[in-house]
């Protein structure tokens, strides 16, 4: 189990008497040994009443509630049902950056909630319309947005966490990479039908949207380098197209859209943490015509 393994290498990093170094609390390793320890295998992370999140435990699962306001003012309410067995079956699951990005795109929960979004209306209206295309894009946008942004080492106590979409929902939080493939679940399913990418900045991610997808508002958005997808960030709410001032190193959607080798050599360690994880990316760059 992944989060097993976590404990593991945890207690492994005690035994070398690592402790002193390590960014890994106590009551962070109580609380994933807790977690193993108790009748249920996995435990969601604890959500520390923060307004826009809510869960209710139920006999079968998880009752979650959203409610967020987006760019433009409106408030969203949102109620979503996740089964206690699909969030320990991704708990489970093992997935590197590229492993992670295509699972949530395939994500049966994330097809289901971009279909609860789009059947939903903003609160305040008193006639349910379809929502305009510009709406819809804001409110995924404003719904990752609204979950609290906590690193590994916070949440999981471990350097590198991949979490799913169902425990991103779950959880209430993520980081950087957990926020983009949650976006990118849901931007990518047939209710939205977007064409989507994992964009990699040294030590961040972000979602890229191909550029003939997004609605006409955007159609002047600056595009990434490669000029085909338009960048979106989900840990800060800036405007469709500005991210993080930091080079891109590659846009990874239907395969290798763009790589910077240059700038990737030039970042070194930042880059390449766990060199496996991109090695799907350098294999494929390497097959592309030059």
């Amino acid at each position: 189990m992944k989060r097993r393994e976590l404990l593991n290498k945890t207690l492994d990093r005690v035994a070398l008497g690592a402790v002193a170094s390590s960014v890994l609390e106590l009551s962070d390793l109580w609380s994933v040994a807790l977690s193993l320890s108790a009748s249920e295998p996995t435990r969601p992370t604890p959500i520390d009443g923060k307004d826009s999140v809510a869960r209710e435990r139920t006999a079968d699962g998880y009752a979650m509630t959203y409610e967020w306001t987006d760019r433009s003012g409106r408030e969203w309410r949102l109620e979503f049902p996740i089964e206690r067995s699909a969030y320990r079956e991704a708990a489970d699951e093992t997935h590197g950056y590229l492993s992670g990005f295509e699972a949530a795109k395939a994500s049966a929960h994330a097809e289901r909630l971009t279909e609860t979004l789009v059947n939903a209306s903003a609160m305040g209206e008193s006639v349910r319309r379809s929502l305009p295309e510009s709406v819809l894009l804001d409110g995924a946008i404003g719904l990752v947005h609204s979950l609290e942004y906590a690193t590994d080492a916070e949440s999981m106590g471990a350097p590198d966490y991949i979490r799913t979409v169902e425990e991103t929902l779950v959880d209430g939080c993520g980081d950087c990479e957990d926020l983009t493939y949650l976006l990118v679940g849901m931007l990518s399913q047939p209710a939205i039908g977007y064409r989507t990418a994992m964009v990699i900045l040294p030590g961040h991610m972000l979602v890229g949207v191909h550029r003939d997808d997004l609605p006409a508002v955007y159609a002047d958005a600056p595009t990434l380098p490669g000029g085909t997808y338009v960048g979106i960030e989900c840990t800060t709410s800036r405007p469709i197209g500005e991210f993080k001032d930091e080079p891109v190193l590659a846009v990874y959607g239907d395969g290798v859209e763009y790589i910077d080798q240059s700038a990737i050599t030039d970042t070194g360690e930042e880059f390449l943490r766990d060199p496996t994880q991109f090695q799907t990316i350098a294999d494929a760059s390497a097959k592309r015509p030059h």
